[in-house]
Formats: C-alpha cells, structure tokens, sequence
C-alpha cells in the first residue's frame, strides 16, 4: 500500500485581512498547520478534531490565531 501525502492551503479572512494557512493530513486524520503574520513570523500547530469541531493544538500562538479557531474551522468544513 502507498502512502499518500495530502496538502493544500485554504485562504482565510481573518480580522479584515487575507491569510494563508498550510494543511498537510497525517495519518491520524489531523492537520499540521502554519501560517504567518504581518512580520513574516511563521506559526506550526495541529488541527485536531474533537467532537465533530476542528480545533488548534499549539504552543505559543498569538492571539489573534488562538481567536480565530471558529474560522478556521468553517473554513476545513467547508473543504471537505
């Protein structure tokens, strides 16, 4: 059986501005996830399903990130 690596990036209106968010599944059917800020700093966490709801597991995420988990799920319903 063949591996297969699943990626994508989903654009993402957060706080009046376009963002850029990088998905790649693992094998447990969760996302590792980056993005960047303003000042080009690039932030890694996971997105972990829980309860039929995407949800960010990370360290040392800025709040605006944190803010914006709704969002971010809406927007991994919607891809499918």
């Amino acid at each position: 059986m063949t591996a297969t690596n699943i990626a994508f990036t989903l654009l993402i209106k957060i706080n009046g501005r376009q963002r850029e968010f990088n998905f790649r599944k693992r094998p447990d059917g969760n996302y590792d996830t980056d993005t960047n800020d303003d000042h080009g700093n690039r932030y890694t966490f996971r997105m972990e399903k829980a309860n039929d709801a995407w949800k960010i597991n990370g360290k040392s995420l800025p709040p605006w990130l944190m803010e914006s988990e709704g969002l971010i799920n809406d927007a991994l319903v919607k891809h499918g």
